[in-house]
């Protein structure tokens, strides 16, 4: 097979959405920094092992890592949050995944697709230049990097293959309908979860290629206009989320809030099965929903799930709010890390099912940072960190990719649960 040097980066089109590095110093702390052969060998050559006075990189089961201080920080990390590569070599001496972020890129039939992570906090706060002015830059890179093309093979639901035809449809009819504005983000979210579980529940075999795309047009079409209405509003509970649909999602939460650091990694089998007690304990109270919330990475003050059951909805800034959840959600569908290799190798209608349970949780941890800082209302900041929270967790955890999460997403998707969760959190006071 032939390697894709000579094919072009797809940039994922999200208007409005810049980029710039800013040096806060963020990815060098959270970020787990994996190294090609030829970058070890070049740190070695240079000697940073006598100028840190630490190894430079160690390792991680078969791969090697840069190391990182006790506090978190990369080795290379200096005091005003600069790389000493970059400082004492240039750039280009950096490894290839600092060089990157927060830009993915990975080998399809078309090219390079390339995805932009949210975890960053200038791509949340879309500071510095657009995001298509980094093209030749992210070429440059992945031209450098040592993959492979491999034939792409999505799955539309269950084992039914996806065509490109299909996807690539699909995906631009969802960016269309997103860059709307005749309904708020919240309906649209709605119709977007609304839509994955009507093709779960439809016999796809012979609704392929452009008949499935008319489908779609139609059940958009359909949903969008049912959805200038508030979806469940009509105040039946047989009409709004059940309380095994709630503590499925709390579930789903704690999922793609889970951050394991380097120095976690590193620990043996002894210390693996404490984790793996704690995050079964710590499920257990997601799922009961009552008493203190077992505290996210990064938080400290103790929160209870009440406290955050009582935090209302924005009532100011919300045209930050919606901006934020657009790119964050256009550039996921842009970038089309929603199903298949993008998204753990999931089936289209489980990704979009997930996209939409994403931002769910988005809802319930910018409820969870405003509690923890004693407001009883949203504010931008809160939806920002909660975006950073999740993202990190949906490119990282893989955990995720599990069919234990394809199952609870399938839960969720029947009687149109994930879509009552969205009405629940993005368009009344959550319940």
């Amino acid at each position: 097979m032939s390697t894709l040097r000579s094919l072009p980066v797809v940039m994922p089109a999200v208007p409005n959405q810049r980029w710039s590095c800013h040096s806060c110093g963020d990815c060098c702390r959270t970020l787990v920094g994996h190294l090609f052969p030829h970058e070890r060998n070049r740190l070695d050559a240079d000697g940073w092992a006598e100028k840190l006075g630490v190894a430079p990189y160690i390792r991680l089961g078969r791969q090697r890592v840069l190391n990182k201080r006790p506090d978190g920080a990369c080795v290379f990390l200096d005091d005003k949050n600069r790389c000493r590569i970059h400082t004492e070599l240039g750039e280009d001496a950096k490894p290839l995944a600092c060089r990157i972020f927060p830009f993915t890129v990975r080998p399809t039939e078309q090219g390079w697709q390339a995805a932009l992570r949210f975890d960053c906090p200038s791509a949340t706060d879309s500071r510095g230049d657009p995001i298509a002015r980094h093209e030749r830059e992210v070429q440059t890179l992945a031209d450098s990097m040592p993959h492979i093309a491999r034939r792409e093979r999505t799955r539309l639901k269950g084992r039914l293959k996806a065509s490109s035809h299909e996807t690539e449809g699909l995906t631009q009819r969802l960016v269309r309908f997103f860059d709307r504005d005749n309904l708020p983000t919240g309906a649209k979210v709605v119709v977007l979860a609304r839509l994955a579980s009507a093709l779960a529940n439809a016999r796809l075999t012979k609704v392929r290629d452009d008949r499935f795309l008319e489908l779609v047009d139609i059940l958009i079409g359909g949903f969008a206009a049912e959805s200038k209405a508030p979806f469940g509003r009509p105040s039946t509970t047989a009409q709004c989320a059940s309380p095994r649909q709630y503590a499925m999602a709390r579930q789903f939460v704690l999922a793609c809030s889970e951050h394991v650091s380097l120095s976690e990694l590193k620990q043996g089998v002894v210390h693996r099965w404490r984790k793996r007690a704690d995050q079964l304990s710590r499920a257990k109270r997601f799922l009961r929903g009552s008493g203190v919330v077992p505290p996210l990475r990064g938080f400290s003050n103790q929160v209870t799930f009440e406290e955050v059951s009582h935090v209302a909805g924005a009532t100011q800034e919300t045209h930050e709010i919606d901006d934020l959840l657009m790119r964050y959600i256009r550039a996921r569908l842009a970038g089309t890390s929603v199903f298949g290799a993008g998204y753990y190798d999931w089936p289209v209608v489980s990704g979009l099912g997930a996209l939409a349970m994403c931002i769910v949780s988005i809802g319930w941890v910018a409820r969870y940072v405003a509690a923890h800082d004693g407001r009883g209302f949203l504010k931008p900041s809160d939806v920002n960190s909660a975006v950073r929270v999740i993202d990190r967790g949906v490119t990282r955890v893989r955990a995720l990719g599990t069919m234990t999460e394809r199952g609870r997403i399938a839960y969720l998707m029947e009687e149109e649960g994930v879509a009552k969760l969205v009405d629940a959190f993005w368009m009344v006071e959550m319940k």
